[in-house]
């Protein structure tokens, strides 16, 4: 039978993620996505500290930040109908009382300096080469927070620039950490309001930026997730009904060869596990007094003390208290 698409062969990485790894995800909504499938097979990552970043310029600009020792400060915010946003972060991070928004904003970075301290490996995704720049300051942004577009300037960086700007990234994460290894990956998220043809050019100069950086850096692997959504998923249905972001089963495809890139096969089979133990913990139980629950939550809670023993790392502490809550209000 003639092939039905052609494949983006992916020589195995050097490095290895298993249930011990410290993993931490950086960059686009793709680096969201891709992040909270990991999370949700019960690996420990820590994602965007700071929010959805698109562009290097702001990712270079949360590095700083983690390795620096540099602070928020109130200053770094604005108010903007009636909640406080800083042009450094996501619009998550807005809120009405300013103490509260920096509050939160250091304590997040200051628990991703210390994760990424003893991170094993770092994915960042970029979407863009626009970036947003504040023409008061000329300093880019990392998100406009639906601000009049007049107090901004849109520029798209040259490779130059963005090469500077990654292999800047991976200098200070690597001085910081020495053990770390970092994958860079380009959103396979088209960013159709630029225009196909800005589009295409953004994410041309990524990946001459990102290339340049893997061949400069030893840590630096490229893993090709824009080159699976366009050449081996090219079709259609596998966007979301707003034909740019990935759907589901295109999510879960990449997810696959970055576990069959990354992880050994007694990983991916361990993953397999895990994920069909969380069907258990999200099984909606109907009678929670009955005999069938109450050995039905026994059951998991020795699976899930199986799975630990059997993989370092893997922590089910979480999924174990709730079916220990389950028995006791059956006792």
């Amino acid at each position: 039978m003639p092939a039905l698409y052609t494949e983006v062969k992916i020589p195995k990485a050097q490095t290895v993620v298993a249930y011990q790894s410290r993993m931490m995800f950086v960059g686009s909504c793709f680096a969201d996505n891709i992040g909270s499938m990991f999370a949700n097979a019960k690996f420990n990552c820590l994602i965007n500290p700071l929010g959805t970043l698109y562009n290097p310029l702001s990712i270079k600009i949360l590095f700083d930040y983690l390795t620096s020792g540099k602070e928020i400060k109130e200053s770094d915010f604005f108010q903007n109908n009636g909640k406080y946003c800083s042009y450094l972060m996501h619009g998550d991070f807005d809120n009405e009382d300013l103490s509260q928004a920096v509050v939160r904003a250091k304590d997040s970075l200051n628990n991703a300096s210390k994760f990424l301290k003893t991170a094993d490996v770092v994915f960042i995704t970029l979407g863009t080469a626009f970036v947003y720049y504040l023409n008061e300051n000329n300093q880019p942004v990392a998100n406009c927070h639906k601000q009049n577009p007049k107090l901004f300037t849109r520029r798209m960086l040259t490779v130059q620039q963005s090469t500077e700007a990654l292999q800047q990234i991976c200098h200070i994460i690597t001085e910081y950490n020495p053990k770390i290894r970092i994958v860079l990956t380009v959103s396979p998220i088209r960013h159709i309001a630029d225009g196909a043809t800005d589009n295409t050019l953004s994410k041309s100069t990524l990946l001459l930026s990102v290339n340049q950086t893997a061949q400069t850096f030893g840590n630096v692997e490229y893993f090709p997730s824009y080159e699976i959504m366009i050449d081996e998923l090219r079709d259609y249905r596998f966007y979301e009904s707003n034909l740019t972001h990935p759907s589901s089963t295109a999510r879960e495809i990449i997810f696959e060869r970055l576990l069959q890139t990354y992880c050994t096969q007694q990983t991916i089979g361990a993953v397999s596990q895990v994920e069909n133990f969380m069907k258990s913990v999200n099984h909606k139980i109907v009678s929670p007094n009955s005999p069938e629950t109450l050995t039905f939550a026994k059951n998991q809670i020795q699976k899930a003390m199986q799975l630990e023993a059997q993989n370092i790392g893997l922590n089910l502490e979480k999924e174990k208290q709730y079916f220990n809550e389950i028995i006791n209000r059956n006792k």
